[in-house]
């Protein structure tokens, strides 16, 4: 299953992407900075291709929520807390 995964990762579908401007919700990307091995550049590009997304990264690796998981708690406290779901 990782090894699909990844495969679907690094290379998806080019309708993939195409579609990322139709997720209208906001939306919360946390990255796990250099050591991830998702790729800072493509967490970014996703990022850019919502109409409303947050993009953050904690220097965590891959298991950012259990490697940080004050910081990770906090972001997703922060993201979810009323004041930040006010529309921009």
């Amino acid at each position: 299953m990782i090894l699909a995964t990844d495969a679907q990762r690094n290379t998806p579908h080019p309708m993939w992407w195409d579609h990322m401007g139709r997720i209208t919700m906001q939306t919360l990307l946390i990255g796990g900075g250099p050591s991830s091995p998702i790729p800072r550049e493509q967490i970014a590009a996703f990022a850019d291709l919502l109409p409303d997304a947050r993009h953050i990264t904690l220097d965590a690796g891959h298991l950012v929520h259990e490697t940080r998981p004050e910081e990770f708690l906090a972001a997703v406290a922060e993201f979810l807390s009323p004041a930040a779901r006010t529309p921009s």
